[in-house]
């Protein structure tokens, strides 16, 4: 088992963070009714501000505190969703009353024409490619085939990790390698979305879907063994508040028993439908150059 230390820069420091495994039957969560499992942008909003609510009237001391929620990648869908929801419960008088006054989104897409179309012209403002390859025509032909997710966090960051299309600017051949002795360890399952597995509206496919077809490339890396060691040890449930597996089943970095329905694709109008009624919003990406530059303007 690996020993864990204190993280002195930890952000409970300074504030009482709530995690919440969403949509049902991921992470720790589980259900006594698999039709739980099936679920959709909506229904796990609707699930997640119903948690919200319960949770505040046990906790009532906690009623005065700001409320911001967050969260990271398919959350950019999560968040907009749920601050809407939590919008919508204030003006409507839901009790208890929350002290919402914004949300936080990291390297989530807000729409896929927007951001999309911000990814040449980030890399070329960079000096990641050049004035002559800036024609879009010419950038677009180069990059076929090419899974930005890793180039930039390859599964082992190395000293060469170029890829092998030579069309491509050594900038780019470059992105991810290190001057460390050895290689950085692989990335956890899931981090690095497939090539062209755009999530649109209707069913998204799980991770274990994805990888039992052949229209996808880009296989992500796993090395999952110590998350699975650590979260199914009993012992460590037991301090996490989690219920034992016999009744929650166990731990998995990609679960297989959720079944997620998609209706939106653009989260755009609920920023700024948000935004309007003066919540504040911090949208930043950091992993990807490119996606979204209009957010790191706006936020």
């Amino acid at each position: 088992m690996p020993k864990l230390h204190i993280n002195p820069y930890a952000w409970n420091k300074v504030s009482s963070m709530i995690f919440l495994d969403s949509p049902v039957g991921v992470g720790m969560s589980y259900s006594r009714n698999r039709s739980d499992y099936i679920t959709s942008d909506i229904l796990m909003t609707l699930d997640s501000h119903k948690f919200l609510l319960e949770w505040f009237k046990l906790y009532p001391e906690y009623l005065s505190n700001p409320f911001f929620i967050a969260g990271e990648a398919f959350a950019r869908v999560y968040i907009p969703l749920l601050s809407d929801q939590v919008m919508k419960g204030l003006e409507a008088g839901d009790k208890p009353t929350l002290n919402f006054k914004g949300y936080i989104i990291g390297n989530g897409l807000c729409d896929d024409v927007f951001d999309g179309n911000a990814v040449v012209p980030f890399a070329h403002g960079m000096g990641l490619i050049s004035d002559e390859l800036y024609q879009l025509d010419k950038v677009y032909q180069h990059l076929d085939g090419l899974n930005v997710d890793n180039i930039i966090k390859p599964c082992f960051r190395g000293k060469k990790i170029r890829h092998e299309n030579t069309k491509l600017p050594l900038s780019f051949r470059e992105l991810g390698e290190t001057e460390r002795p050895l290689p950085v360890r692989t990335r956890m399952f899931g981090r690095a979305w497939p090539f062209k597995a755009a999530v649109k509206p209707g069913y998204v496919p799980s991770w274990l879907e994805l990888l039992n077809t052949t229209q996808i490339r880009g296989s992500p890396c796993s090395d999952d063994s110590v998350a699975i060691t650590w979260l199914n040890n009993e012992a460590v449930r037991k301090e996490i508040h989690a219920d034992p597996i016999s009744e929650a089943g166990k731990w998995e970095i990609c679960t297989g028993r959720v079944k997620y329905n998609s209706e939106l694709v653009t989260m755009i109008d609920y920023h700024k439908k948000l935004t309007a009624a003066g919540y504040r919003a911090l949208i930043y990406s950091v992993r990807i150059p490119g996606v979204g530059m209009w957010k790191t303007r706006g936020g």
